[in-house]
């Protein structure tokens, strides 16, 4: 390397299985029209997302192909600028981002994955698996590609095109037999053309009726074997052989990928025969929203599962795992179940049900996830629909031995307390009593492996296992944060809603003081009116028996110019109110009921005054607030009325 080379340094690939959350933050307004701020998360990562409307409407129109009923707003021509509308609308966004953020069919397409990360899913993956493809068969001599045949798998960064054979004149390189395949007449062709390295059995061998798909695959972020050793890996892969594991038929790598070609079978998958799907149409379409359903029998579920099982239980007797077991990589033949994409495990892509299982941390070894995964499997075979969630609430409708065998993988307490051994499923009474015995096939169990590639793929396991702990974790950490979060904003609102009741109590309790005290001083006028006219009519009593009105009293109590011997006529009136009211208030004299009728013609509650007057008799403070009144009444606050009576 030159010394002012720049180092190449490979950028680890990205989880497409990691969750992702989306939140509106806030609301802006760019020349005119209104843009929304997403605030998405990945994991540790946060980066920010500007989007209009018309974004959203193109993301709704590329996922009408799923089926699928999304809640998008409708557009609005007039008032769309106004306060309110924004945040109605800014609601039902949030609504319908959550609804496809939510669903795994949805989230892990294309359109979702760049509408709400765009810097990493802007790139055009078919164009960089084209290229990739071609430069793995550019010096092929038995295999031609063909036309793509679309987004028919889950996976974003695999793409699958037609294949065909050429011409047998053209095939100008010499075919070499391999030794530890003698018995099986098969030929192995390898060669090393621009950074690419194929292994390919002899097309002869192969049945000329049968359709062929090439499969270009990226590495994945669990991918740990040097490029060097994964050539002698590919190898042992080609070898392989098992009843009900598919063989492939070529292995290509580069440095990016690895592409592989083995049959296309016309009906699909199991998760084809399930939802009643042509293959050939886009994922979106066959299994977003499928028009029909359909289960298997018990003796199918019981005869598949096994057979799962035994190709299971073989491929970790030998030292690999296989980790991505979905009923996507499943096809029938014969009532014969074959694995699909057995390579998957060394490429280090992510499994198909990682989602679920990185919720668990007792599912962390290569085994467990076989043992989870198979039990994903057992559930839609016997039930006809996937599994929505990580574990299973409540299990109806299936034998007892079913579901004490889907209740000890997936129930609650099973991820936590950890999950049974493949051995351990094998003996299980359910498979004794529907399972069929399958006829002996012919192709006998091969896989051979070097000391060498067995070392590689042990510690890749160990690495893999490494890094899905340390996600789990991380989501457990999450999960511990939401949850406070939560707590903290109860708590609050309960601390809220406390404040809130002692601010309405504390205002009831000033308005009820404020009417008491407006009652008090009306009690105090009544109170004070009446003992003027009491005293005045004592006096005229004595001077010769002159009755004076009420008028004129309150003209005389306004001329007279001696202050204390009215307010003594004050204090003495209100203690005589109170003991007429504790006595009886018919024994009043009639010249003074009359006066204070006449008062309280004048004044304009005279109800109240003499409620409130009831009520204060035996409330002390009420009657320190009439004494206090009392003294500080100001005759220049009376005037001169005149009464027509």
């Amino acid at each position: 390397m030159a010394i002012f080379a720049s180092r190449y340094e490979r950028k680890l690939p990205i989880d497409d299985t990691e969750a992702i959350s989306c939140e509106i933050a806030t609301v802006e307004e760019v020349d005119g029209h209104t843009e929304y701020l997403l605030r998405v998360q990945r994991g540790n990562s946060c980066w920010n997302v500007l989007h209009r409307y018309n974004d959203f409407n193109k993301l709704h129109q590329s996922l009408r192909i799923s089926g699928i009923d999304l809640p998008l707003p409708g557009k609005r021509i007039f008032g769309n600028m106004r306060p309110d509308f924004i945040a109605e609308r800014k609601e039902a966004l949030q609504v319908y981002i959550n609804t496809i953020l939510m669903n795994p069919i949805l989230a892990s397409s294309l359109p979702a994955k760049r509408f709400v990360d765009p810097e990493s899913y802007s790139q055009s993956f078919h164009d960089h698996a084209l290229q990739n493809a071609l430069l793995c068969l550019r010096n092929d001599t038995v295999w031609a590609l063909g036309a793509t045949m679309g987004a028919i798998g889950w996976r974003l960064r695999k793409h699958y095109f037609k294949v065909t054979t050429k011409p047998p004149e053209k095939s100008s390189n010499k075919l070499v037999k391999s030794g530890s395949q003698t018995q099986q007449s098969k030929h192995f062709a390898s060669g090393s053309n621009g950074g690419s390295h194929s292994i390919s059995i002899d097309a002869g061998s192969v049945d000329p009726n049968a359709e062929m798909v090439a499969e270009w695959l990226e590495y994945g972020p669990d991918k740990y074997v040097e490029e060097k050793e994964m050539n002698g890996v590919l190898k042992s892969l080609m070898g392989l052989q098992h009843p009900h594991i598919e063989s492939i038929v070529l292995a290509a790598n580069t440095e990016n990928g690895c592409l592989f070609i083995r049959k296309f079978y016309k009906h699909g998958t199991l998760k084809d025969v399930l939802c009643m799907a042509t293959p050939k149409n886009p994922f979106l379409s066959k299994y977003g929203n499928p028009k029909g359903r359909t289960a298997l029998s018990m003796k199918q579920v019981a005869t598949y599962g096994k057979q799962i099982l035994d190709a299971l239980i073989f491929l970790h007797s030998k030292g690999y795992a296989y980790g991505h077991l979905h009923s996507g990589n499943i096809v029938i033949v014969d009532d014969c179940v074959k694995l699909l994409d057995v390579e998957n495990h060394l490429l280090g892509v992510p499994a198909f049900y990682r989602p679920f299982f990185v919720q668990h941390s007792k599912i962390h070894a290569i085994e467990t996830i076989d043992v989870y995964c198979f039990g994903h499997v057992l559930f839609e075979m016997a039930m006809g629909y996937p599994l929505q969630e990580s574990v299973v609430r409540q299990i109806t409708e299936c034998p007892e031995a079913l579901k004490s065998l889907l209740e000890s993988i997936l129930s609650k307490e099973a991820c936590k307390a950890g999950l049974p051994t493949l051995d351990q499923l094998m003996g299980h009474r359910f498979f004794t009593q529907y399972a069929t015995e399958s006829g002996s096939s012919a192709e006998k169990p091969h896989f051979k492996l070097s000391l060498n590639a067995k070392e590689l793929l042990r510690q890749a396991a160990v690495k893999s296992e490494t890094r899905l702990r340390d996600e789990q974790k991380s989501v457990k950490n999450q999960k511990r944060i939401v949850r406070v979060q939560e707590l903290m904003s109860s708590e609050e609102e309960k601390r809220k809603s406390k404040q809130k009741a002692k601010l309405e109590h504390k205002q009831s309790k000033l308005k009820q003081q404020g009417s008491l005290q407006a009652s008090n001083g009306r009690l105090s006028l009544v109170a004070a009116t009446a003992a003027a006219s009491t005293s005045t009519a004592a006096v005229g009593g004595s001077g010769g028996g002159v009755g004076l009105s009420t008028a004129d009293s309150f003209n005389r109590s306004d001329s007279t110019p001696e202050e204390p011997p009215i307010l003594a006529g004050l204090k003495c009136s209100y203690l005589f109110n109170l003991h007429c009211s504790q006595t009886a208030r018919q024994e009043l004299p009639t010249s003074s009921s009359a006066a204070a009728a006449s008062v309280e013609r004048q004044t304009s509650t005279p109800n109240m005054a003499s409620e409130d007057a009831e009520a204060g008799e035996d409330d002390e403070p009420t009657r320190s607030a009439l004494l206090e009144s009392i003294c500080k009444f100001n005759r220049g606050s009376l005037r001169k009325v005149r009464s027509n009576d």
